[in-house]
C-alpha cells in the first residue's frame, strides 16, 4: 500500500506569508515639513540644545518646535517614545550640518524648505531617513498615525497579488483587523518579520483572528458555524469506526454509489477524490454543472500545488449521519481520497480514540 501520495494541507495556498500584508515604508517626504525660519540676527542661545545651529554656530531654528512639528507630522506627542526618538535623530542630524547661506537659499516668507535643503546633501538626507528606517518602529507608527494610508495600501496590495473575484468587504475586515493587532500589540518591525515565516506564531495568530483575504465572493468556508447543524440528519451523537495502519486512519464514508475507505486527515481543508471517482459521480449525478464551484489551488502535503475542481456535494454518508453541503475537490495528481475539515467542521465536535479505533461525531 503506497502510504506516501499526496494529500490536501490547507485549503488556498494564496493564504501564505506573501499575502500578510506588509507595509510599505513611509514616503520619506512625509518626513519633511516645512518648518519656521527665526531671527537669524537676534537669536541669543541660553542653551546647546535650545536651537539647530547652522554649520558656523549660528541659531537658525527652535529645536523644540521642531519637535512638535515633526510629531506632529506622525500624528504622534511626546508620550509616542519611538516616534520623539526619531525626530531627535533627525534634528541631530540636521545641526550644524548646513551653512547660513543654504538656509537663506530656502527660506520662503519665513519658511524653510527642509525637503530641499536635504537634497542637498545625500549623506545627510540618507543619515535622517536611517533615523525613521532604523528605528524598528516604521511599520507601527504608520499604523497610528496613518491609518487611511495603510488600510488603502494594504487593500490594494491584496488586489494586486490575486486574480480572484475578491469580496471587498471581506478584504477591508482583513485590512482593519491586521491594523488593530500591530497597534494593540504594539509590533516591532523586527516581530512583524515573522510574518515571512508561514510557520510561526505570529502568522497563525494574525490568520485566525484576520481570516483570508483571498476568500472570494460567494466561496464556501470549511469552518465550523452554528448553521452547520442544518446540514446534518442523523442522531446527536455515533460512533464509527476506524481502519489504522502504518500511523494513518482511514474511515468508511458513502459519496453517490461508492462506498470507500478515505484517509482521515485533520490538517486538509476539504474532501479530495481522484479522476476516477469524479467520472463515476459525474455519470451518477452527484457531481453536475449545477453544484460546480470552480477551481481552487490546494498546497499538498509534499508542497506540490495542484489545481484542482470543486463541487459542493450532498448525501455524503458516514456512519448513521447524512451531511449535506460539504465541498470536494478533484486531483489530477494521486489516487488517494481523503476526508478533511470542510465534512468534520459540519459536526459540533469530534474525537478519535485511538484505543478502540473509534470517530466520535457530535451533531
Amino acid at each position: 500500500m503506497n502510504l506516501d501520495l499526496p494529500h490536501v494541507s490547507l485549503q488556498t495556498v494564496n493564504f501564505s506569508s506573501n499575502c500578510i500584508y506588509h507595509m510599505s515604508q513611509l514616503k520619506i517626504s512625509r518626513l519633511y515639513l516645512f518648518l519656521l525660519l527665526f531671527s537669524l540676527t537676534n537669536v541669543k542661545a541660553t542653551a546647546q540644545n535650545t536651537f539647530i545651529y547652522t554649520s558656523d554656530d549660528r541659531p537658525v531654528m527652535r529645536r523644540k518646535e521642531l519637535i512638535t512639528t515633526c510629531l506632529e507630522s506622525f500624528h504622534a506627542d511626546r508620550n509616542d517614545t519611538a516616534a520623539l526618538a526619531i525626530c531627535e535623530c533627525q534634528l541631530d542630524n540636521l545641526n550644524r550640518r548646513f551653512s547660513y547661506k543654504q538656509y537663506k537659499k530656502y527660506n520662503h516668507g519665513g519658511l524653510i524648505d527642509i525637503q530641499a535643503l536635504l537634497d542637498e546633501d545625500t549623506v545627510v538626507k540618507k543619515a535622517v531617513q536611517n533615523c525613521f528606517t532604523n528605528s524598528n518602529r516604521t511599520m507601527l507608527i504608520q499604523a497610528q498615525g496613518f491609518e487611511n494610508d495603510f488600510m488603502d495600501s494594504c487593500f490594494q496590495n491584496i488586489r494586486r497579488n490575486t486574480n480572484k473575484n475578491l469580496d471587498d468587504g471581506n478584504v477591508r475586515n482583513f485590512c482593519s483587523c491586521q491594523l488593530n493587532l500591530i497597534k494593540t500589540k504594539k509590533l516591532s518591525d523586527a516581530k512583524l518579520r515573522e510574518l515571512d515565516n508561514p510557520n510561526s506564531l505570529l502568522f497563525y495568530e494574525v490568520m485566525y483572528a484576520c481570516g483570508d483575504p483571498f476568500r472570494e465572493k460567494g466561496e464556501v468556508t470549511s469552518d465550523w458555524t452554528k448553521d452547520a447543524k442544518n446540514d446534518i440528519t442523523g442522531p446527536e451523537v455515533d460512533t464509527v469506526s476506524i481502519i489504522t495502519i502504518n500511523g494513518l486512519s482511514y474511515v468508511e464514508i458513502k459519496m453517490g454509489s461508492l462506498v470507500q475507505y478515505w484517509l482521515f486527515d485533520t490538517g486538509a481543508s476539504d474532501l479530495l477524490i481522484n479522476n476516477d471517482m469524479e467520472k463515476t459521480l459525474l455519470q451518477e449525478g452527484v457531481l453536475t454543472q449545477q453544484n460546480y464551484l470552480g477551481t481552487g489551488e490546494y498546497e499538498m502535503a509534499n508542497g506540490i500545488v495542484d489545481t484542482c475542481r470543486k463541487y459542493m456535494v450532498k448525501n455524503t454518508s458516514i456512519g448513521k449521519y447524512i451531511v449535506d453541503n460539504v465541498v470536494v475537490a478533484v486531483t489530477d495528481k494521486g489516487k488517494r481520497i481523503i476526508v478533511g475539515r470542510s465534512l468534520l467542521n459540519k459536526f459540533n465536535n469530534w474525537k478519535l480514540d485511538n484505543e478502540k479505533n473509534l470517530l466520535i461525531l457530535n451533531k
